[in-house]
């Protein structure tokens, strides 16, 4: 979606006034039918925004490809087993895992050099104007 009239720093500023956990809320909150909004804000406040950075990206795997060739060197009972425990697994193991499966993806498919952007954050206020 283009906002008429609005560029750079405008369009970042409108994008960080709401984060994706408060977007999705809301949008689940919301009952299905069709709504109109009319609703004119007034946005104050500064953006900052880093440089640009060299950053190492692994090459990215499809894991749904990757988790189809463990499956397959298993037979029904133990894929039964891993659903099972995945559907109860602690966080933390979950996260110590893909910190390892990424640790693996990089040493078979190596980092690829890629100029990130810098981070911009955001300290905003938006108002309603009635």
């Amino acid at each position: 979606m283009k906002i008429e009239g609005l560029e750079g720093a405008a369009v970042i500023a409108v994008g960080k006034l709401v984060s994706d956990k408060e977007a999705s809320a809301a949008s689940s909150e919301l009952k299905a039918g069709t709504y109109n909004v009319d609703v004119t804000l007034h946005v104050t406040g500064t953006l900052n925004r880093g440089e640009n950075y060299m950053g190492k990206i692994v090459a990215k795997a499809d894991p749904w490809l990757l988790l189809a060739a463990a499956l397959s060197h298993l037979n029904g009972v133990t894929v039964d087993s891993i659903v099972k425990e995945a559907l109860t697994a602690d966080p933390a193991l979950v996260d110590d895992l893909k910190a390892k499966a990424a640790d693996a993806i990089a040493a078979i498919k190596g980092p690829t050099e890629t100029t990130c952007n810098g981070k911009t954050t955001a300290k905003l206020v938006a108002e309603i104007v009635k």
